[in-house]
């Protein structure tokens, strides 16, 4: 303890050459972990949002940009499909199951989907309390936008027309039930039948002619219904080959394959994420230099500070635990600055650098990588202390007391 105390007042005393290689070393800690868990947590909601789609039917457009809307909902869909050349595909020998995705409104921040109640099996969904829509108009809310809207089974509602950012007053929609909290999409989502979007939207739709001709009859042509997305899971390996290439050749649609493009998609976020854990690591291999330069100049500087504590009884072993028991301090406090401020600077631009609410990040959780951060400098400790290991053993205290 009295050691303990000894060092403590020593850094105290010496404060200002030890704020350099702190502010390095917890600036370096910061970063590595806030690149850490900015790409894993990424790439774990990428997988599990993935919710084995094998493909994905859109309007022609990006692929990316098809698989983000429809998969992520993170992103504007490219456009709507005719719902019945939709079937045609779902219906085709190659596909094992299919789930069709109509958008147009949102409630607050959150899209309103359109869909079947096959969407809970696909992301293993479970109610929490009420039950499933059944008729037009009925919703079931996620759990975060249950949460975050304070809405409840009986409620209603109406939405906003295009996007988050448009004036409410759009369509009249009842809560019928509230889905578990799974860590999934639907976490985010006001779910519903496409019979509601459809019949909310109807006056927006294309309803192509007015009129058409049969026997010298006009008759009114019944508007064509459309569909954001088809998400597809195939029956057989040969579909991933043929299917694909068969709907963007032989029809007015867009195949995107999830596992190609979030593949790239995670080429380009690493590209980013490595050029910054290269900053992280340069910083850290400065601040480990500047710890050693410290020490190495301040052993000079310190000599006649250990010829007194020698002549007071401590051994050149217990000075070589005071400067690893300094060293210690320091890395240790620089950790714990470090992670505190990698988790709130995570916790501040979560919905930000999450693509909002639906991808934020979770600035709570501890890996194996936070001890492996705090090995490093521990690391660099060890090894400072060796190089001057020698140095402290041949001090002579005579010689020092007499020319200090």
């Amino acid at each position: 303890m009295k050691l303990f105390k000894l060092a403590l007042k020593n850094i105290r005393f010496r404060w200002m050459t030890q704020v350099l290689t702190l502010l390095l070393f917890t600036l370096s800690i910061s970063l590595l972990w806030v690149m850490h868990e900015a790409k894993v947590q990424s790439e774990n909601k990428l997988v599990k949002n993935l919710a084995n789609i094998d493909l994905v039917i859109g309007a022609k457009g990006s692929p990316l940009q098809i698989i983000l809307s429809s998969i992520y909902h993170i992103d504007a869909p490219t456009g709507n499909i005719s719902y019945r050349e939709a079937q045609r595909w779902a219906k085709h020998p190659m596909v094992r199951q299919s789930l069709p995705l109509a958008y147009g409104d949102f409630y607050l921040t959150y899209k309103i989907v359109g869909t079947d109640t096959s969407i809970l099996s696909w992301y293993d969904g479970m109610l929490s309390e009420g039950s499933l829509w059944t008729k037009e108009s009925e919703v079931v809310l996620g759990a975060s936008c249950a949460a975050s809207s304070g809405l409840k089974v009986g409620d209603t509602f109406s939405g906003q027309h295009g996007d988050a950012e448009a004036e409410s007053g759009h369509g009249n929609y009842r809560v019928v039930g509230i889905l578990e909290p799974n860590g999934t999409v639907l976490d985010q989502l006001v779910l519903c039948g496409l019979e509601t979007v459809w019949h909310v939207h109807e006056e927006t739709m294309d309803h192509g002619p007015l009129t058409m001709e049969n026997d010298g009859q006009e008759l009114e042509a019944h508007p064509e219904k459309e569909i954001t997305a088809l998400l597809i899971r195939y029956k057989n390996p040969m579909a991933a080959i043929q299917l694909p290439r068969m709907i963007n050749e032989n029809s007015s649609l867009q195949a995107a394959s999830p596992s190609i493009e979030i593949n790239r998609l995670s080429y380009m976020m690493n590209t980013g994420s490595d050029t910054l854990k290269g900053v992280g690591i340069a910083l850290l291999l400065l601040a480990a230099f500047s710890m050693l330069v410290q020490v190495w100049m301040g052993l000079a500087q310190r000599k006649t500070e250990f010829a007194l504590l020698r002549s007071l009884g401590y051994s050149s072993k217990k000075l070589l635990r005071l400067i690893t028991l300094e060293l210690g301090i320091l890395v240790f406090t620089a950790f714990v600055f470090g992670e505190a401020l990698a988790r709130w600077f995570l916790m501040q631009f979560s919905d930000e650098l999450g693509y909002g609410q639906a991808y934020a990040f979770d600035s709570s959780k501890w890996s194996n990588f936070d001890l492996q951060l705090l090995g490093l400098p521990c690391i660099v400790v060890f090894v400072a202390a060796m190089l001057n290991a020698r140095k402290i053993y041949q001090i002579n205290i005579a010689d020092l007391l007499q020319n200090p």
